[in-house]
Formats: structure tokens, sequence, C-alpha cells
């Protein structure tokens, strides 16, 4: 009995490190599986039964019955094509829009600026403000010389 805890127990250690042939596993999980085994084996025999519980599930026939044959079909290919075609039609949408609906920060010559820092980096078009200063200096000026 001692002999067979140990077997056990070194194919469990192989068997977590990955390192364990199909046989091994089989005979593993054959002593796992019988009411004998110790408790510290008790969560790798879950593990175990939890596996083969999933191994054993099917999918049922009416789901079966609904999944495409294999190859595709006509109806599917053109329903990808019909998506694709309206994913493009989308993207298309949104770039135009985009172009259309966003605002100028501001105009210069006429032109449409969309770029804050272009906009603030034009400075010449500042030196036609110097103008209305002037007369506002030569009224001054003038006062002066009135009084």
């Amino acid at each position: 009995m001692n002999e067979r805890q140990t077997r056990i127990e070194q194919l469990a250690g192989r068997w977590t490190e990955a390192r364990t042939s199909e046989a091994e596993e089989r005979e593993l999980r054959e002593w796992l599986r019988e009411e004998g085994s110790a408790a510290s084996q008790r969560d790798l025999s879950l593990l175990f039964e939890g596996f083969e519980a999933l191994a054993a599930e099917r999918m049922p026939e009416s789901a079966a019955s609904r999944l495409p044959a294999p190859g595709g079909s006509r109806r599917r290919r053109m329903a990808v094509r019909w998506t694709i075609a309206a994913a493009a039609v989308v993207a298309l949408g949104v770039i135009l829009g985009a172009g259309v609906l966003r605002k100028p920060y501001c105009y210069i010559d006429g032109r449409p600026v969309y770029d804050r820092e272009e906009a603030l980096q034009t400075t010449a078009y500042f030196d036609a403000f110097a103008a209305l200063d002037a007369p506002d200096r030569l009224l001054d000026v003038w006062m002066d010389d009135q009084k």
C-alpha cells in the first residue's frame, strides 16, 4: 500500500510539472478514480473528475443542426460581403463627416485655418492693427499742441 501511495505522489508531481507521458497520466487517473485515494490527493482527483466531465460534454443536436455546413454557403458569403461593404460605407461617412463638421479656428486670407498653432504663428496680420493706433496718437499730439 505504501509503495502504491509513493507511486501516486510521484506521478502527481510529474503531472503538475507537465512531464508525464500519456500512459502515466492514464495510470494516475485510474488510481485517483478509486475510492482509496489519500486525502492529500483529493484536490487532484477533483481536477481529473472535472476534466472528464468537460470531455464528456457534447453539443445538443438542435444547436448542431443550426451550424453552417463546412465550406460555407452562397448566402453566408454574400452576408460577409454585405457586412464588409456596410463597414466601408460607415468608415467613409465618418471620414467625410469629420471634415465637414469640424469648425475652423480662424480665417486667414479667406481660407479656414484649423490648427491653432498655425493661426497664432501668423503675426504678419497684426501690423494692420498698428495703423488703427496712429490716429489716436496723432489726436493726442494735436491736443497737446493746442494747449
